[in-house]
């Protein structure tokens, strides 16, 4: 299962470059837009998603130290030797560091992935991760380096959006939050000169395929991919650790 595996392992002895930035937020179909992706159709395998983070330790430690360094050359150094060996991106960490990808891949495709139904259904949805960050599970986990690291990155992530987005604390994970990160991702592409797709997986095959330069099948459903259940599961288990 994706939160308790780690089983993605990109030969990154060969420098590879990102083709396409999936930006949205967590919650936002980011593994349905990942399946898709790495799909026979796009070819973009494989993709980076928090779930080849969370179970990965030197992984975790590389985001860490990213969501710490201040220093522009040393922070793409450090997100350099994270995204190599992928093609693509969807979900976190990447969301959150657009901006840096963004100079870093000044070729890749950015898709804007959103939630269905907008802010107000995101904020339901974004609950489900909130435990990783609880006193709960950081006093059922220590034990653990890797639920450690998903505790720590939790307050780094709250930081950098709060910085990046403009946020006071209060304002974190509520419908000002989906809609200011998705101004953001606008806005920091515009700086760049760069289109952005705005998806949603009931769009369907067609325009992510156009905007990628790729065929779209015409007899294949849009991959979905609700991790909800998984997700439970991981914190579950967690919790009974």
């Amino acid at each position: 299962m994706r939160f308790f595996e780690n089983n993605v392992a990109p030969d990154q002895t060969v420098q590879t470059s990102l083709k396409v930035l999936g930006a949205g937020l967590p919650r936002c179909a980011t593994s349905s837009l990942q399946t898709a992706l790495e799909s026979q159709h796009i070819g973009l395998s494989p993709c980076m998603h928090f779930a080849h983070i969370a179970p990965n330790a030197e992984r975790g430690d590389i985001v860490l130290a990213a969501i710490r360094e201040k220093e522009t050359a040393r922070r793409h150094k450090l997100l350099y030797g994270l995204f190599n060996g992928f093609q693509a991106t969807s979900d976190f960490p990447a969301s959150i560091f657009m901006d840096d990808l963004m100079d870093m891949y000044p070729d890749a495709k950015i898709v804007l992935n959103k939630r269905p139904g907008g802010g107000s259904q995101w904020v339901e949805s974004i609950k489900l991760l909130t435990f990783g960050g609880s006193p709960v599970y950081r006093s059922l986990c220590f034990l653990w380096k890797t639920d450690r690291n998903v505790a720590a990155m939790w307050d780094g992530i709250m930081e950098l959006c709060q910085s990046k987005l403009d946020l006071a604390p209060h304002e974190l994970l509520t419908e000002k939050h989906y809609d200011a990160h998705n101004a953001w991702i606008h806005a920091e592409a515009a700086k760049r000169g760069r289109e952005v797709l705005e998806f949603e997986p009931r769009d369907g095959w067609e325009p992510l395929c156009t905007f990628l330069e790729k065929e779209a099948p015409t007899d294949e459903p849009f991959p979905h991919r609700n991790d909800a259940s998984e997700v439970r599961r991981y914190m579950a288990q967690q919790g009974g650790s």
